[in-house]
């Protein structure tokens, strides 16, 4: 049984939760077309600065002293990450992350709170980071000017390698390093056990190939430039960027090539996340001036309403229970300019946990950072544990990196 962190009166509470059952219908939601073509901003090009928000000044220093049987909540990475990867190294979780200012890639383990540098190789401004399934590939985006520099390292670990048996994170031996520069202007990628998928903004195809940049393959071909690409199950979800003023979609691609399937849409500001199995969807957009928050059985074709509504980039599902999903939800809710202020870095919010389980459903608070411990937490790439005892995400204020025990 989750433990609930509510303040509010018992009446109350019996009130919320209720209300926050989820609501089951038997056809999609739809919104009136708007004019216009779906357009997106890549995300944080307005990079926040380093440091604590104003009113937890002093307070943040505290969750950085490692972590304990019962520590709730601490930060990984006081410093800006630029992506994050969940590996698995005997019976230890280990978080391997990458400075977005250096380059600088370190690992971090969830059960001893070591930490060890595991490559020190300088490479400044990096914009994003995209790690392979065993977390030894990375795609890595860099700003020169304008525009993004795309670039794979690939890291090799030392014989004796191992923050398990290390006794000083200092004494962990640095991985080889072997960089290979990518040809092609990316625009929203992907990844798999060993391929990544990306789309070329200059042709509008997407492509498939290996980390090192071997063996492209088209799988589409589209005049339009602007998409969202995940995973959706063994195939592709390929979606519009989200914007409230026009109307998005979402397609499944099949992974060897061929055509896009319509899946959600049109729907202003429409964004989806999709389960690991790819059966069900979880996707926010906007209409009659309000966020809205639905999961979609795929094979059914039924949707169900899940409150309180959040965007869904800010939620990750269960891989161990079917139906099941965790958001960071606004405790002060979505005003009618988002998504796009948030993209562009102009709105941060400050969230709640939750979990919802769409079968039993039940909604049920896991955290409140802000109450509990004055944090100011903005939820962003969530991922869960291998055992999914933890969650670990971005905070979008100043992009450092967290984890709260679930």
């Amino acid at each position: 049984m989750k433990k609930f962190f509510l303040i509010f009166i018992p009446i109350i509470l019996i009130v919320l939760l209720s209300w926050f059952f989820l609501r089951t219908s038997d056809s999609p939601v739809a919104e009136t077309l708007r004019e216009g073509l779906p357009f997106g901003i890549p995300e944080d090009i307005n990079i926040p600065s380093a440091g604590n928000t104003a009113d937890t000044v002093g307070q943040e220093t505290s969750f950085d002293q490692g972590v304990s049987a019962d520590t709730k909540v601490f930060r990984i990475a006081n410093i800006p990450v630029a992506g994050f990867t969940i590996l698995t190294r005997g019976n230890d979780a280990i978080v391997r992350y990458v400075d977005r200012a250096t380059g600088h890639i370190s690992d971090f383990n969830l059960k001893t709170g070591e930490r060890a540098k595991i490559s020190n190789q300088t490479l400044p401004k990096i914009y994003e980071a995209y790690f392979n399934q065993n977390g030894n590939s990375v795609l890595i985006r860099s700003l020169e000017g304008d525009s993004l520099k795309n670039m794979t390292l690939t890291l090799t670990p030392p014989r004796s390698a191992s923050l398990a048996s290390t006794s000083s994170p200092q004494a962990t031996e640095l991985y080889g390093v072997s960089a290979t520069s990518l040809r092609g202007e990316m625009g929203s990628v992907t990844v798999g056990a060993s391929n990544i998928i990306y789309t070329l903004l200059d042709s509008g195809n997407i492509v498939s190939g290996l980390f090192n940049g071997s063996s492209p393959r088209t799988l589409f071909s589209s005049a339009f430039t602007d998409w969202r690409l995940s995973r959706l199950g063994n195939n592709l979800l390929v979606s519009t960027k989200a914007s409230v003023g026009v109307a998005g979609y979402a397609y499944s691609l099949p992974v060897g090539g061929g055509g896009l399937s319509r899946l959600l849409g049109p729907l202003n500001g429409l964004s989806a996340v999709a389960s690991p199995t790819g059966g069900l969807l979880l996707y926010s957009y906007f209409g009659n001036g309000q966020a809205h928050l639905f999961t979609k059985n795929v094979a059914r074709n039924t949707v169900s309403e899940i409150l309180p509504a959040t965007l869904a980039e800010k939620c990750v599902w269960s891989s161990k229970k079917v139906g099941v999903f965790f958001c960071g939800t606004p405790i002060n809710g979505l005003s009618g300019a988002e998504p796009d202020n948030w993209y562009l870095g102009r709105s941060h919010f400050t969230d709640y946990l939750w979990q919802f389980d769409t079968n039993a459903e039940i909604a049920k608070l896991i955290a409140e950072p802000k109450t509990e411990f004055a944090l100011d937490l903005d939820i962003s790439e969530p991922k869960l544990s291998p055992n999914e005892d933890f969650l670990l995400f971005i905070n979008r204020r100043d992009l450092t990196l967290w984890a709260v025990r679930l």
